[in-house]
């Protein structure tokens, strides 16, 4: 088969799909391809329904190019629904056309794990350790269970390297009760190449903390799975803490954060990039422009940060911060984009850039330290700089057709995108500017809702086209508030709601806002009322909206009657409520009188 042409690349873009999906316990969201038709059911169903001899008989009367056809798409159905069968199949078909070697080598490997290497029949004393590893790495999260479970049960022999193995299984699956019985289970198995201070414990603790998280017991904060690893004689290593340090910022904790902190000074603990990274951010996120500065000159002090891609990284995102999301009205837009551009091209490759036409195609910088492929946060970046620098509607719709067009080509950088609906609320924001069509603007959330592309994989990650957030929704009824149409707010919102969509306060604060710039008093009061029934409390952006109702006293008068309102559909839900009981009471009592008589 395909002796000309080589293995088709939608038979490998929908198998690794499969693979990965099989791997993560994501197996309900994969499609078979849409070659699948009436014929190719047919012969499936003769498989499921008659035994693979009868399928055989069938196969054997098809011609070459039909079997050519079919082969690729019947394996593809067998490894997702009947992996059992998929064994038969490839004894089946194996005669000329041949099937490739590289699609049998997909198809067959983990179809022989599964079938092959059945935990049930595993030996109880004297399981061969290397064999239980592959088969947990490789088996799906379900088999991995059962295997656990029948070891456990049988009480079989276990090492600690495949106790690690099981532990990495449940990490993945954020189990962390498994994952601490795994960690456990190390000091009693007394490896002495695998202690509990040995790198691969290490590691494996380091990546369970990424699941930790403060919890209030006692009256008191701490972190629930930190003291258990303790507990266990594990001694904190500079990774370790860094990962502590930052589960302590993502808090909100400050100060939590810094008393970590300190006891990574007072340990003597070199701080690495990873420690700045997580310093950074923390910074960013309260936009601490002082700390900022404070950590940036720390880390210029520092010749092996100099040209450290990560930390590169960081910096750039806090440059678009403080100057691009947060605009500094003393730079123009233009000035603001050159300066990311600068910054950017010390680093990175330019190329991304001119695929997508945000720079011409002879732009070069000949002051370039490094020439590293730009990582997705930093395109996104520097796409989003670039939008919101142009404030032009018609190069937005330009820049959005190359993106597509660069997603639709599997490029390697900028098709991975297309999984964060951040790219395409920052092409829906860029609508808000005067002169825009704004049917182009509904045309992304429509490209959104029903993708043009399937899922696919590029370096075997699995990438799925976003689908609208909230923010997406959010964003896109505040274009439509920046262009004073409430109908249209009213249309999102109402589309939100039919959806299922949860409101969260950026949500009301728009709302909001759309009601004060209309002079609309009624709609403010109902929707600060509805905010508050959702639990939400106003915040600065609520009271700067709020600002600009030009009859205070109105609205406050609105909400007041709200209230009367709401105050008498309670008393009269009560007394309706109040006159049926006691209707129900009295018919209750006629009864037992009739009772009585007869």
């Amino acid at each position: 088969m395909y002796t000309l042409r080589g293995i088709p690349k939608w038979w490998f873009d929908h198998f690794q799909d499969l693979f990965a999906r099989a791997k993560e316990g994501k197996l309900e969201g994969w499609r078979m391809p849409q070659r699948v038709d009436d014929f190719t059911s047919g012969l499936i169903n003769i498989i499921e329904t008659q035994g693979i001899q009868s399928f055989k008989e069938t196969w054997d009367t098809l011609e070459s190019r039909v079997r050519t056809a079919q082969w690729p798409l019947i394996a593809l159905y067998l490894l997702r629904n009947s992996p059992a069968k998929a064994p038969e199949f490839l004894l089946t078909t194996h005669y000329e056309p041949y099937p490739p070697f590289g699609m049998l080598d997909r198809a067959l490997t983990r179809n022989a794990l599964l079938t092959c290497m059945d935990p049930e029949r595993w030996p109880v004393i004297t399981v061969p350790q290397r064999g239980v590893r592959m088969y947990v790495k490789s088996a799906g999260l379900k088999n991995a269970y059962k295997a656990f479970e029948i070891m456990r049960e049988r009480e079989s022999q276990v090492s600690a390297h495949t106790i690690l193995g099981f532990m990495n299984v449940f990490i993945n699956a954020c189990d962390v009760d498994r994952a601490l019985e795994c960690l456990r289970m190390i000091p009693v198995i007394n490896s002495p190449r695998l202690t509990m201070d040995s790198e691969g414990v290490l590691r494996h603790c380091c990546k369970l903390l990424l699941l930790d998280r403060v919890v209030d017991e006692d009256g008191s904060r701490n972190f629930k799975i930190l003291p258990q690893i303790l507990e266990l004689g594990v001694k904190p290593c500079l990774e370790m803490m860094n990962i502590v340090l930052s589960n302590a910022f993502a808090t909100g904790d400050s100060h939590l954060g810094m008393d970590m902190l300190k006891y990574m000074e007072d340990q003597g603990m070199v701080f690495s990039s990873y420690t700045y990274m997580t310093l950074l951010k923390d910074a960013v996120a309260r936009t601490d422009v002082d700390r900022v500065e404070s950590l940036l000159r720390e880390i210029n002090s520092r010749n092996d940060f100099r040209n450290n891609k990560f930390i590169a990284s960081k910096v750039f995102h806090a440059h678009f911060v403080f100057n691009v999301k947060h605009y500094n009205t003393e730079i123009s837009p233009s000035a603001t984009f050159v300066d990311m551009l600068d910054f950017y091209s010390r680093y990175y490759d330019l190329t991304p850039l001119r695929d997508l036409k945000i720079i011409p195609n002879d732009y070069n910088n000949m002051e370039i330290d490094q020439d590293l492929q730009p990582s997705a946060p930093v395109l996104f970046i520097m796409l989003a700089t670039y939008l919101r620098c142009s404030r032009n509607p018609e190069r937005t719709l330009q820049v959005y057709r190359e993106f597509c067009q660069r997603v639709a080509e599997r490029h390697p950088l900028i098709a991975p995108l297309v999984q964060y609906p951040q790219i395409f609320n920052e092409f829906i924001l860029s609508f808000r500017y005067p002169h825009s069509d704004l049917s182009d603007c509904v045309q992304i959330v429509e490209d959104m809702i029903h993708p043009s592309t399937e899922s696919f994989v590029i370096d075997d990650e699995l990438i799925e086209p976003a689908k609208p957030n909230i923010y997406t929704w959010t964003t896109l009824m505040s274009v439509f508030v920046a262009h004073g149409d409430p109908e249209a707010v009213r249309s999102v919102r109402e589309t939100m709601e039919k959806n299922g969509v949860d409101f969260n306060i950026v949500t009301w604060n728009t709302i909001i806002n759309s009601a004060v710039r209309t002079d609309d008093v009624p709609a403010t009061a109902l929707a600060m009322k509805e905010m508050d029934r959702d639990g939400f409390t106003p915040d600065a952006y609520t009271l700067k909206a709020l600002r600009l109702v030009k009859e205070p006293e109105l609205l406050q008068a609105a909400i007041q009657k709200l209230d009367e309102e709401a105050k008498k559909l309670l008393w009269e839900e009560q007394e309706a409520l109040d006159r049926e009981d006691d209707e129900l009471l009295d018919k209750g009592l006629k009864r037992l009188a009739i009772s009585a008589k007869t």
